[in-house]
């Protein structure tokens, strides 16, 4: 990854993060969008990182930070961002969430793809989706289903775009992230349930951020250039 630019989605913290940091110390250049100011302070101390404040639903917000970093050319994408901040069935779910979600989750990736594929001649792209997507969950219906348009995404990207640019996705299963902490504190009894999820993975442990953020940089990697429009499974065996 030596001397090549990467962007990276949701930087801020978790799996987008992690990922930010490897290609960082792989040699990339690595910019982080985010729309929580702590991305600035996030990456100070990563060599060759700098982040940059702005929403997914901002076009211009992106533009405009793309340009005052001189950005022209992007080698690799990776489309991390995403919020599920009222997890609920679809009776339940109000025209307001389905709309900030899809927004955010499908429209959002739509949008900075779209003004990346421009600044991209030859690449890589890989899109974070979710074994949500895959398997279905309770009371995750407008989530699951931005998770599994982002895996059409990627297979109607990869036919257009070859063969300069390959276009993959990975599917995270029970990471420790904010958004994963946040599922547990909303059940009765959060520490048993952690167990609980634990206990049911094949390789007995959740995952980290790192783990996605290895699948990843595989991906991007010429380990990976045969390799385009498909699903990788990251999950400690949950799907299995």
């Amino acid at each position: 990854m030596q001397d090549k630019t990467v962007i990276v989605t949701g930087a801020a913290a978790g799996i987008g993060h992690a990922t930010a940091l490897l290609f960082a110390k792989a040699g990339a250049r690595v910019l982080g969008l985010d729309c929580n100011p702590s991305i600035i302070d996030s990456g100070k101390d990563i060599p060759g990182f700098s982040g940059i404040v702005c929403d997914l639903k901002n076009i211009e917000a992106i533009r405009k930070g793309l340009g005052n970093l001189g950005v022209d050319k992007i080698d690799v994408l990776v489309n991390n961002a995403g919020i599920n901040p009222s997890p609920s069935g679809l009776s339940d779910t109000s025209e307001a969430v389905w709309k900030n979600i899809l927004e955010t989750n499908l429209t959002g990736t739509y949008r900075i793809t779209k003004e990346i594929l421009e600044r991209m001649n030859r690449g890589t792209i890989i899109t974070i989706s979710s074994i949500l997507a895959l398997s279905g969950a309770k009371k995750n219906a407008a989530y699951a289903t931005t998770k599994g348009a982002l895996i059409s995404l990627t297979r109607a990207m990869a036919r257009d775009h070859g063969p300069a640019i390959r276009v993959n996705c990975v599917c995270p299963g029970a990471v420790e992230t904010d958004m994963f902490e946040e599922y547990l504190n909303r059940c009765d009894k959060p520490e048993e349930e952690r167990e609980r999820i634990r206990r049911a993975l094949p390789m007995q442990r959740l995952g980290k951020p790192e783990d996605i953020a290895n699948a990843v940089f595989f991906l991007c990697s010429e380990s990976a250039s045969w390799i385009t429009g498909q699903v990788l499974v990251v999950d400690g065996g949950d799907t299995a």
